[in-house]
């Protein structure tokens, strides 16, 4: 039962939800909530905003605001300013992420922590000063949203707070609304693989830019750099696109490593929000695949990829850490998980297995029932009701 009559009852209805940008991340964390909580009777109005708004009609009305990332000096002003205006109207302040943009102090000494070096916003992004911003907008914040337990994990211990809950990453049901795929009757001979991951998993080489009235300096470019798929699973999908074995998809980017495949492979450029989904389904693959190194930025993601497998039917194949149990594809079906310590022949030997019918039809039947069982559609009663807590909900301690 959604939890909905305080926000029919106390004259509040509308929910502002300011979004950090664009990109996925918002999406799959708002956008995609918001509109499907728009089209049905929770008494609680979700609205994305473009602008900050502090217009008086709209705050009387206003049951909570929702900051996504909010990291600027700019945003912290402003954050200050509706926490000032908090007494008169009554609303509650929370503030939202998905990915860790601090440094956590969890892991090991030779890994990498905060923002990987493969990852193109870590040459933009100052983690100092991040951390410092962080320090003077979370307790302005009546509750903090997050994605991991890991990353609730490294927000209570970097910054000593006790008001954070995890909201899982789902995918909306209206969008990969596909029909369920049927058992097949004969071992897989040429299998259908897709990866569908965003080039933030990796560095494509940019060559050297001569001085320019534009760059007096010149640009001494960036090398190439693997990043997450530093593991043997690229080399194996190589392998068997050389050797004809497996039908290839690459959604997104074509990353450097793969150049020497790529007239043997489908390319499917860089899509929206909206219409990835349906792109993503009409491969009909057979596997996705996901390659993560062992750093604290991954420990703190989320398992999404697997999410939107299970949700198409494509068994999904991801990495473990052989380190510790920390990575976020821990959850996915034992027979598929390989070690980033593995070989490429022990990855093929597990593959090949995993192509008999019988062994399939059981892991892609038992990725279905995940999608029930383990609350992955965003239509489901627990999400909701998470998401109808975020906007709605006084008391934050019971969902600590």
């Amino acid at each position: 039962m959604l939890n909905c009559d305080t926000a029919r009852f106390d004259g509040k209805n509308i929910a502002l939800i300011y979004v950090g940008d664009n990109s996925g991340c918002s999406h799959v964390r708002l956008r995609y909530n918001a509109m499907y909580f728009d089209g049905i009777d929770t008494g609680v109005i979700p609205i994305v905003m473009p602008v900050f708004t502090f217009d008086p009609n709209i705050l009387a009305h206003c049951k909570s605001i929702v900051f996504q990332r909010p990291v600027s000096p700019t945003h912290v002003e402003i954050v200050k300013r509706y926490k000032a205006l908090q007494p008169k109207y009554g609303y509650k302040m929370v503030f939202e992420l998905d990915d860790l943009i601090f440094k956590t102090g969890l892991g090991p000494a030779d890994k990498e922590d905060g923002i990987p070096s493969y990852n193109m916003s870590s040459q933009r992004i100052n983690l100092d000063a991040i951390q410092n911003t962080l320090k003077d907008v979370l307790p302005l914040m009546d509750l903090i949203v997050v994605s991991t337990d890991y990353l609730k994990k490294a927000f209570e211990k970097v910054f000593g707070v006790n008001n954070v809950m995890t909201i899982k990453n789902v995918v909306p049901r209206y969008l990969w609304n596909y029909p369920r795929k049927g058992d097949i009757t004969e071992d897989l001979k040429k299998p259908r693989v897709i990866y569908s991951g965003s080039p933030t998993h990796y560095i494509n080489p940019i060559p050297p830019r001569a001085p320019s009235p534009q760059e007096p300096q010149g640009f001494p470019g960036i090398a190439g750099k693997r990043g997450d798929w530093n593991t043997a699973l690229c080399d194996w999908v190589i392998k068997n696109v050389k050797e004809d074995k497996i039908d290839f998809i690459c959604m997104g980017a074509l990353p450097f490593f793969w150049e020497p495949i790529k007239d043997k492979i489908k390319f499917i450029p860089w899509a929206n929000s909206q219409t990835f989904p349906r792109l993503f389904m009409e491969q009909m693959a057979d596997f996705s695949i996901a390659s993560i190194v062992d750093n604290e930025f991954n420990k703190c993601k989320s398992a999404l990829r697997f999410t939107e497998a299970c949700a198409t039917g494509a068994v999904f194949i991801g990495t473990i850490f052989s380190a510790n149990d920390d990575s976020p594809y821990r959850e996915i079906h034992p027979e598929c998980k390989y070690y980033d310590n593995w070989t490429v022949d022990q990855i093929d030997n597990m593959f090949w297995k995993l192509c008999k019918k019988e062994k399939f039809n059981e892991i892609r039947n038992w990725q279905y029932q995940q999608c029930n069982q383990a609350d992955f559609w965003l239509e489901s009663s627990k999400h909701m009701n998470d998401w109808m807590n975020m906007l709605d909900s006084k008391d934050t301690s019971q969902f600590i």
